[in-house]
């Protein structure tokens, strides 16, 4: 398959689904914001069920919330969401690392290198997205390889909600310790698999989400960014 192939949704439903979830991520659309079925279904020029199914899975993955009325809400963004997030994510990105260590051949550590080369391009203020990206792909590089499909697809989809304060930390990356802290952090990832050293490794995962925290600012940076849509 081309690598450059766009891989298109299979339904409307699929379309407006990713549509909708895009533009939470990227915070067009706001917390407490109101998802109108009947606008949406104008805009994509589509009956209403379509739009329904999509915030209905919306909903599932745990992006909008339906209130008593039945109105679809975007769900706030919290400090407190993220410190949870990223609790489990440790646990379970520390048995990902563990069930493929010994999987990890000469081309998927030079898989590793050459993501690492590409956040230390990347490693500025005006492009702290593309940094973050390849800091995302180093750690999906890993998780390909999970025999687990589980544990793979849990991954995957916690993943899908940290993504939302991703977008929020391009905002925080803006002092040069930060991009250096985080690159440490993967060469030293690199080294310990590298070297197959399980202890270090098991230590380095689980101190992982202590450096996001930090890098991401405190939780007065956050509830700016995530600021509530007005009413």
């Amino acid at each position: 398959m081309n690598s450059n192939q766009v891989i298109l949704p299979r339904t409307i439903s699929d379309f407006i689904f990713n549509n909708l979830k895009e533009a939470i991520l990227n915070n067009e659309l706001k917390a407490n914001q109101r998802i109108n079925e009947k606008t949406l279904a104008e805009r994509f020029q589509v009956s209403r069920t379509p739009v329904r199914e999509a915030v209905l899975r919306l909903a599932a993955q745990g992006f909008v919330h339906i209130d008593s009325y039945k109105r679809a809400i975007v769900k706030e963004a919290s400090y407190e969401e993220l410190q949870e997030i990223l609790e489990v994510l440790a646990v379970l990105d520390q048995l990902a690392v563990e069930s493929v260590l010994d999987s990890l051949g000469p081309k998927e550590i030079k898989k590793l290198e050459i993501l690492t080369e590409r956040m230390q391009k990347y490693a500025r203020p005006d492009t702290a997205e593309r940094f973050l990206q390849a800091d995302s792909a180093f750690h999906r590089e890993i998780w390909k390889m999970v025999p687990n499909k589980f544990l793979k697809e849990t991954l995957l989809s916690i993943k899908e909600k940290k993504e939302r304060y991703m977008y929020a930390s391009v905002h925080t990356f803006k002092q040069p310790e930060k991009f250096e802290r985080s690159l440490r952090q993967h060469r030293k990832l690199l080294a310990a698999i590298k070297a197959r050293d399980r202890a270090s490794l098991k230590q380095l995962v689980l101190s992982r989400r202590y450096m996001i925290l930090e890098t991401m600012g405190d939780q007065k940076d956050l509830v700016e960014f995530f600021r509530t849509a007005e009413a």
